[in-house]
């Protein structure tokens, strides 16, 4: 953690979580985006890599109030310690509009979205016009003065995996508490590498503290890494076997949804798979994996849970 009295950058750290998360399925993550030659930037900017709409495995990682946004960009402003205000929501609809012409974007092809880790209070939904959209805790108003603006409640969410990674931020320790539980349950724990690593370091400082508490931290992504990598290591010593070996269930999930011309991304979650279990993967297996039918890869993938062996799991069978 850096010095105390230094401010902590939480869209930084939202940023970096998404990115860990949302970046292997094709959506790239951009924090403090310029919007003009000179500051202000934007939190983050979320840029779907590919046209052609939202892949079924990106709309299974982004939370409720963005999975049915589909624009190629959402401008995301992060309130996690920050009141949600009149000046909030007209700073939002500046944001949206010189990033919109910055980056010679049509109406069409931008969306600009709050996250506030706090609920706002009923009076202030009401002055503004916000109704609620979808499922709980996404509330929309179009000011008099710009573009539909989306307002997304931390607090407010329902408790499921697609959510936990905004929750985990959200004012209420409970809610907070749910939220790195609902990681646990669905395997999201081990997606990839960094996503572990910038969890098991914000369960560490995020539930012994509180958010106000931990705003002049100076906390950092890297900070947070860091310390999620040694917790990890340390659980890696006293993990037995049989858990190490284990399929985390998001990875089934992911290689059951994959559609036909995605072999590229079952070959990569297949490699993270064996790499987990038996170490380096030799070059005639990576040859295998690239070589192979989609058919190939999730037979592979299935039999990867219980092969005592690389050989076993590439075995010609009847």
């Amino acid at each position: 953690m850096n010095d105390p009295g230094t401010k902590t950058c939480w869209h930084c750290l939202v940023g970096a979580t998404l990115k860990a998360l949302l970046e292997p399925v094709g959506i790239d993550v951009h924090t403090e985006v310029p919007l003009l030659s000179l500051p202000p930037k934007a939190d983050i900017v979320l840029m779907q890599r590919q046209l052609g709409g939202r892949t079924e495995e990106q709309r299974m990682l982004l939370a409720d109030g963005l999975r049915d946004l589909d624009a190629d960009q959402i401008l995301v402003e992060i309130k996690i310690t920050q009141s949600l205000n009149e000046a909030a929501l007209r700073q939002a609809s500046r944001y949206d509009d010189w990033y919109r012409i910055c980056a010679q974007l049509k109406k069409r092809q931008l969306r600009t979205v709050i996250i506030s880790a706090a609920t706002a209070r009923k009076s202030f939904l009401d002055r503004f016009a916000f109704q609620p959209v979808g499922p709980k805790g996404v509330h929309e108003s179009t000011p008099t003065w710009g573009e539909p603006i989306r307002v997304i409640f931390l607090n407010e969410l329902e408790n499921i995996p697609r959510n936990a990674t905004f929750k985990c931020f959200s004012s209420r320790t409970e809610e907070r508490k749910k939220a790195f539980a609902a990681v646990d349950e669905a395997g999201l724990i081990r997606i990839s590498t960094p996503f572990n690593h910038i969890m098991n370091g914000l369960r560490r400082i995020i539930m012994r503290n509180s958010l106000q508490h931990l705003d002049n931290a100076g906390i950092t992504p890297d900070s947070v890494m860091r310390m999620g990598r040694k917790m990890f290591e340390a659980t890696l010593d006293l993990m037995p076997e049989e858990e190490l070996s284990a399929l985390p269930k998001l990875e089934h999930l992911l290689v059951q949804k994959l559609q036909d011309g995605r072999q590229e991304g079952e070959a990569a979650i297949l490699m993270r798979q064996l790499q987990r279990r038996f170490g380096s993967v030799p070059a005639w297996a990576s040859e295998k994996i690239a070589k192979a039918t989609s058919q190939s890869l999730e037979e592979w993938s299935l039999r990867f849970v219980d092969a005592p062996s690389l050989d076993e799991v590439f075995a010609d069978r009847m």
